[in-house]
């Protein structure tokens, strides 16, 4: 048994539950009915009939005998075969028992795997790991796995793998279909998938050219048959089912279709399959601009940031279109999607932050107003005075407020910036540096009385009002001292005071938020009685 890695990583459950003996039995004298129909309907010989039997045979035996967490697995493995028992045909059956096979050989010997992991048995099949499921033949990575081998020129690969695959394909009239034997996304088995299919037309015409087997040319023949069921119709023209059991627009699927289907047409020589790739190319043209957010992509139409490794996917298929075709769309697409995933975000800084003025905290210019402007979304890492602070931000223009530490010092402090995108490319940027300030005089002050009228200016950038107020005191001691308190007002501005009847020695206070006062006289005053 070979194992291939892959990256995607996959959680286990932590509490199993024990293996149901009772179920797991009558799901093996299911199977073991089913085998028995199938050998009465001539759908499968002696050998292959004996064989499945021995393969149920040892499910049943590992059971009993592996560690709980692998033995759920081949439970979950012999349940999936009690849906189809009374249909299994020659290769819905090799498809099943040899999926059970290739997990029994690999749970024997192996703890269950943590990431996403590929096995391939004795004829290269592939065999997809799904937590809780186990591995699953997966028609998809198989056909891929089979391009891989021709487009290698590996005549011997190609052509037991090209064997292997036609073994297992269902046929429906004139069309060749590929089954997915497990539940998923709210699929039931068996389903099929549209881009499945039509990666196996591209696949199987490509092993038909390498290795001069028209047999191979009639199946890539009804393999890409199969595509046209699998359209959803849509109002800027056909899209892909990724899934055949439902309607999500999937962006990867159009172009894996679109890719597939140009390369079948040019080797296969089939007018029909040119036709539909330029229908789904236009389609995908259309509502592209709904997939681009500016700076990644949609996994569906309407859906959220597709993850990076599609991302990945959808830029490596915009570049193969772009060869493909020539289109200057396309071109213009796959290059932008390059830069999407291939370049670090750019950073630009439109504007310095003000001083701001921390000491004391009055709400004005408490903390520096950072302005940016992002060419991508990132994780943004900005480092001031020692201190670290991280953001998620999208693309475009953002303001990030800085709060300084309690008791930092006045002076002026470098600003260094990070900026990782999604697909963990990193720039970082030396900003306009962020001036502290501690508000430490008083406001200087200038005023004139003039009747009721009092007008002032002030000059205080940390404080945003002033506290006035206008001491009165009688030169000749006729009448007590008065304080007339006008509030809170704005640094430069004018109001009506009131004075009382007298003459007086007038001064005008101004307190600003620091508690730091500035007197400014107004000279004698006379308001008649």
């Amino acid at each position: 048994m070979k194992r291939a890695a892959a990256g995607v990583a996959a959680a286990l459950a932590l509490v199993v539950p024990a293996v149901a003996h009772a179920s797991v039995s009558h799901d093996a004298a299911t199977a073991r009915r089913g085998i028995a129909l199938a050998l009465k309907h001539h759908w499968l010989n002696a050998p292959d009939a004996q064989r499945y039997r021995a393969t149920v045979s040892r499910a049943l035996r590992d059971v009993k005998v592996l560690a709980p967490l692998r033995a759920n697995v081949i439970a979950v493995q012999l349940s999936q075969m009690t849906p189809l028992w009374d249909s299994y045909t020659s290769p819905r059956a090799l498809a099943l028992f040899s999926q059970l096979d290739a997990n029994l050989s690999y749970l024997e010997t192996h703890r269950l795997p943590d990431t996403r992991v590929d096995i391939t048995d004795d004829d290269g099949v592939v065999y997809r790991w799904f937590p809780h499921l186990g591995f699953e033949f997966h028609p998809l990575a198989n056909f891929g796995a089979l391009n891989t081998d021709a487009a290698s020129g590996d005549v011997d690969s190609t052509r037991t793998l090209a064997d292997a695959l036609l073994a297992r394909a269902i046929p429906h009239g004139r069309r060749l279909i590929w089954e997915y034997q497990f539940r998923f996304g709210g699929g039931r088995p068996p389903w099929a998938s549209g881009m499945a299919q039509a990666v196996a037309a591209q696949a199987l015409a490509r092993s038909s050219a390498l290795l001069g087997d028209t047999s191979l040319g009639a199946a890539s023949v009804r393999a890409f048959a199969s595509v046209p069921p699998f359209l959803l119709a849509l109002p800027s023209g056909p899209w892909i089912r990724l899934y055949g059991f439902n309607g999500q627009v999937v962006l990867n699927a159009q172009l894996q279709s679109i890719v597939s289907l140009l390369e079948y047409a040019q080797t296969s020589g089939d007018a029909a399959a040119s036709v539909l790739a330029q229908r789904l190319s236009t389609a995908a043209e259309t509502l592209f601009p709904r997939f681009d957010t500016g700076d990644w992509s949609r996994y569906e139409l309407g859906g959220g940031y597709a993850p990076r490794d599609y991302q990945k996917f959808v830029t490596d298929l915009l570049a193969k279109l772009a060869e493909q075709t020539q289109d200057p769309f396309w071109i213009a697409t796959s290059q932008r999607f390059h830069a999407y995933y291939y370049d670090a975000p750019q950073v630009t800084q439109p504007a310095a932050p003000p001083e701001i003025w921390p000491q004391p905290l009055d709400g004005y210019l408490d903390v520096a107003p950072i302005q940016i402007t992002l060419s991508m979304r990132a994780s943004v890492a900005i480092s001031i005075a020692g201190k670290v602070a991280t953001y998620r931000l999208n693309a475009g223009a953002r303001t990030i407020t800085w709060k300084p530490p309690a008791g930092l010092a006045p002076g002026t402090y470098p600003v260094q910036l990070s900026a990782v995108s999604y697909a963990g490319h990193r720039t970082t940027v030396s900003l306009a540096p962020v001036v502290v300030a501690w508000d430490t005089t008083p406001p200087p002050i200038t005023a004139t009385l003039t009747g009721t009228t009092l007008s002032w200016q002030a000059n205080d950038p940390g404080t945003p009002w002033l506290a006035l107020a206008i001491d009165l005191v009688d030169p000749n001691g006729v009448n007590l001292p008065q304080t007339l308190d006008l509030g809170q007002l704005a640094t430069t501005g004018t109001t009506q005071v009131t004075i009382p009847p007298g003459t007086w020695q007038a001064t005008l206070r101004a307190t600003n938020s620091a508690a730091l006062t500035m007197p400014f006289p107004l000279g004698t005053i006379t308001q008649p009685g």
